[in-house]
């Protein structure tokens, strides 16, 4: 994730501002997309339509491509499987007639809503093609007042916020879960959920077995990627090498400014005796007994020496009991953690969550991008 994110801005993406789009979709197909030719064709089509609406809102160039980045993920916030993408989108298009160039554009709600319907449409017809439903279906679930398709693109980084685009990176590159949300308690499974849900729970109870299960939902398909290229950030695009020219030119910029920092560093560290002077008021540079300037002469190695040296100065020379260390490798690492509040209530306040084969239910589904849930922490004012 950390790795993910600062490769990608120190070495492909320019200087130029960003769009988080996020797009869910209904219960209806949701489980036809553990498929992965199904996703990535799904996929094709989120992007070509977003690709549109960017290319309509904006200038007008003979040869207009925008840059993209798709993240798949599989995962829900309470363990569900809910199969969503995540896009980081220049909010522009690029254009290579004379150099590169980057044209920002101007973007609307309506724009938003009508993106959402376009793919809603084109993704429907494709599974009534596959033979998954008919039309009829088709047309019922095209007039439905609340789709389950749902396109998201509020969260927006300026051209000069890069530390923002890393966050938003990572945001998008996270795992399923953080192990530091999992507590084991009498052979049971508590997980904390990184966000209350929809109905208000703050964590879950369940069998380690129902646990695995969960989590065996959300691993990688073998020799596929994780996240996808589209544009000019596509690794076959001739304004590759341009625009990774210019996140390489950031990337030199930045590292001259480390080096600035690191020489002043160097010259801060050579007169620690007056910063220690600053803090506690006292030079330790100069002796308390006679006044004189203390000068470093010589270094003691040897024990003896040593404790002639604190002898003489009335320190103790020998060092102090501790406690015997602990038994690790005979103890449960549960036991190690201390009995403080961490966000898990009483085992006994909460009843077993039942879990089972079977797709979850439209209670369990939490889209990260709905109206009731907020953006992520660092991205709350």
């Amino acid at each position: 994730m950390v790795e993910t994110a600062a490769h990608l801005i120190d070495s492909v993406l320019p200087r130029v501002p960003f769009r988080q789009f996020v797009i869910s979709f209904p219960l209806r197909i949701r489980h036809y997309l553990a498929t992965h030719k199904l996703l990535q064709t799904v996929l094709k089509i989120v992007v070509d339509e977003i690709r549109k609406t960017l290319i309509a809102c904006s200038p007008p160039t003979s040869t207009p491509q925008i840059g993209a980045i798709s993240f798949i993920q599989h995962f829900g916030n309470t363990l569900n499987y809910h199969p969503h993408f995540h896009l980081v989108v220049a909010d522009g298009i690029f254009s290579g007639e004379e150099g590169l160039e980057f044209h920002e554009t101007c973007l609307t709600q309506d724009d938003i809503t009508d993106t959402q319907e376009s793919i809603q449409k084109r993704v429907l017809k494709y599974f009534c093609k596959r033979g998954f439903f008919d039309k009829d279906e088709m047309n019922k679930m095209l007039f439905y007042e609340k789709t389950g398709f749902s396109l998201d693109a509020k969260v927006k980084t300026e051209a000069w916020d890069k530390d923002g685009l890393e966050r938003l990176i990572r945001y998008c590159a996270r795992p399923p879960f953080k192990s530091e949300n999992i507590r084991v308690h009498n052979s049971l499974v508590n997980y904390r959920f990184p966000k209350p849900s929809h109905d208000g729970r703050l964590f879950m109870t369940i069998d380690p077995l129902d646990f695995l299960e969960r989590i065996s939902q959300f691993i990688p398909y073998p020799r596929r990627h994780r996240r996808h290229y589209h544009g000019v950030l596509a690794p076959n695009s001739p304004l590759r090498k341009q625009v990774a020219a210019h996140a390489q030119k950031r990337l030199e910029n930045k590292a001259k400014a480390m080096q600035d920092e690191v020489e002043k560093t160097k010259k801060v560290s050579q007169n620690w005796a007056k910063l220690i002077a600053r803090i506690y008021e006292v030079d330790p540079l100069v002796c308390s007994a006679c006044g004189k300037k203390i000068k470093i002469v010589a270094f003691a190695t040897h024990a003896a020496q040593i404790r002639r040296i604190l002898s003489g100065i009335g320190l103790p020379t020998v060092a102090p009991e501790f406690d015997q260390p602990y038994e690790l490798t005979t103890m449960n690492i549960c036991q190690l953690v201390p009995e403080t509040y961490d966000g898990f209530p009483e085992i006994e306040e909460q009843e077993q969550y039942d879990s089972g084969p079977d797709p979850p239910c439209p209670q369990e589904i939490d889209p990260p991008h709905c109206e009731y849930e907020c953006d992520p922490p660092h991205w709350e004012e």
